[in-house]
């Protein structure tokens, strides 16, 4: 086996480390314990001090850690120096990428960098292996000496605020401690913002990015009265829900017509869809939405239902094969591809006549219409008059 080759059996690790007989023996008794056994206020009690020794173990690994990375010894267990100690974690522990390299930044902060005290807090089962990253992370770009200064309140704050206040506290901290270097951090996060849209392989559309602050807690509050259960039967999760929210949101930003114009008309979503997807003929196509990817035919009946709809008339000109031999795989993959529009490779289509953009549904139609139906009727569409 060559040196590139990575095999898939778990590491071997020694079975009686040095020092560690003790606890291999204790985890070992542990296991075999029938714990249907024991009442239920032991087994509470049990699992809060299992957490607690739990913590004071990652301390103590962390702590064994720098020393290995202060001693640049990752590797020698094998007696083969590993390129980092990072690298050599991934290698031996299968850690990921990330969160190795987090490990180690942590261990060098915490117990070889300027926060002494919050590893013998770690160490000592005061602190939770979390809370010290927390503080690990929020003082990385810290000077060393504001940091030094600042941990025993740090600390203090560790004491009595879960992970996430924790980190907010640290924020607020160190805008005080360091003013000078808030302005830069807060410059590097302005300049680090981005949002991201792509189109995936199976028709969806990958959504990510970073905001500021302020930022997202204007979109969480923009998101957050769309995104609460429709009703006692409504089944989605969380996600979901926010994600049917941001689209809601966006729709009702387009319909409000109060953005920019964008190529001198009002934005708008546009979709090009033949006749036969919107009369639901078998065998129809849907439409196309731009980079996005194709839309479904019940997808663009669905927007048509309540759209500006332009007529178009197009001469067509099919490459495909005659319809004697339009029965094998190939032949019905050739039929289809002359039915996609000219952008997406398929037929060339010249257009005969454009008419004039209408509206489906007229505002007095509309009122008629909701006193009628009480809603949008589209199958398994529940919006009420309202949205619709």
């Amino acid at each position: 086996m060559d040196s590139n080759t990575h095999s898939n059996q778990p590491p071997q690790l020694p079975e009686d480390p040095d020092g560690l007989a003790g606890l291999v023996a204790v985890i070992d008794q542990l296991q075999t314990q029938d714990l249907d056994q024991l009442p239920d206020p032991l087994r509470a009690q049990r699992v809060l001090a299992l957490g607690q020794l739990a913590d004071r173990l990652v301390g103590q690994w962390l702590k064994e850690l720098a020393g290995i990375d202060a001693h640049g010894a990752a590797g020698a267990d094998q007696d083969q120096p590993a390129p980092s100690t990072a690298s050599w974690l991934r290698s031996r522990l299968r850690m990921g990428a990330g969160t190795a390299r987090e490990t180690v930044r942590t261990a060098r902060a915490l117990f070889g960098g300027p926060l002494p005290g919050t590893a013998q807090a770690l160490v000592g089962g005061e602190l939770s292996p979390a809370h010290a990253q927390v503080l690990a992370q929020g003082t990385r770009q810290v000077p060393h000496p504001v940091t030094t200064e600042a941990e025993p309140i740090l600390l203090e704050a560790a004491l009595h605020l879960d992970p996430p206040r924790l980190r907010q506290a640290v924020g607020y901290l160190l805008e005080v401690a360091d003013p000078e270097g808030a302005d830069q951090r807060a410059r590097r996060r302005h300049d680090r913002r981005g949002f991201w849209l792509a189109p995936t392989f199976d028709g969806m559309v990958a959504v990510g990015g970073l905001l500021e602050p302020e930022a997202g807690q204007l979109v969480m509050a923009a998101l957050e009265p769309l995104a609460h259960p429709s009703d006692a039967n409504d089944t989605r999760n969380g996600d979901q829900r926010h994600a049917d929210a941001l689209t809601e949101l966006a729709r009702r930003a387009l319909e409000g017509g109060r953005l920019p114009n964008a190529g001198g008309v009002r934005p708008q979503l546009l979709v090009t869809v033949d006749l036969d997807s919107l009369l639901d003929h078998p065998g129809s196509l849907g439409g196309e939405l731009g980079w996005a990817g194709p839309l479904d035919p019940q997808g663009c009946r669905r927007l048509a239902c309540d759209g500006a709809v332009t007529r178009v008339m197009v001469s067509r000109h099919p490459s495909g094969p005659d319809p004697e031999q339009r029965e094998d795989l190939q032949g019905r993959l050739r039929a289809a591809m002359a039915l996609l529009p000219s952008s997406l490779g398929g037929a060339v289509s010249q257009p005969l006549e454009v008419g004039r953009a209408t509206r489906v549904v007229q505002p007095a139609q509309r009122a008629a219409l909701a006193v009628r139906d009480g809603g949008c009727v589209f199958p398994g569409c529940d919006r009420p008059p309202g949205l619709v």
